[in-house]
């Protein structure tokens, strides 16, 4: 029997195609924007309606010896790079080009060496993902 659940750990993320195993408790937040459509023939009720989406994808990623992922992210953060990410798990997936908006490392006491990062949809003339216009992709 299977688990009627799925779990975190069974999700995936890739970068430029490549698996990032070394992540942990990744956030996916997406959003719109509103306008108010509100008319009189509402019927009194105020009527919203989407605009433009936003989505930020959260992790922590640790800094491992003989893992490239922290080193790579970095620099993608530093040079402003654009890279494609894919988000997947057994209910779909999630591909957008971002830019790395943050990289803050942490370095506790009694904690292992980690940088929260934050990934954000940008403009990409070879970007892959669905923000990216038709036809511009690779």
């Amino acid at each position: 029997m299977s688990a009627e659940v799925v779990l975190g750990l069974d999700a995936v993320l890739t970068i430029d195609g490549a698996e990032i195993k070394n992540v942990k408790d990744l956030t996916v937040n997406l959003e719109k924007a509103e306008a108010d459509a509100s008319t009189r023939d509402n019927n009194g009720w105020r009527a919203t309606v989407g605009t433009l989406k936003d989505a930020s994808i959260e992790f922590t990623v640790l800094n491992k010896n003989g893992d490239t992922s922290f080193s790579m992210l970095q620099t993608l953060w530093s040079s402003g790079t654009p890279c494609d990410i894919d988000i997947s798990d057994v209910g779909g997936s999630l591909t957008l080009t971002c830019e790395v908006m943050t990289f803050n490392v942490n370095q506790n006491l009694e904690e292992v060496v980690s940088a929260d990062v934050t990934l954000k949809p940008t403009q990409s003339a070879t970007g892959n993902g669905i923000n990216v216009p038709v036809g511009s992709g690779t």
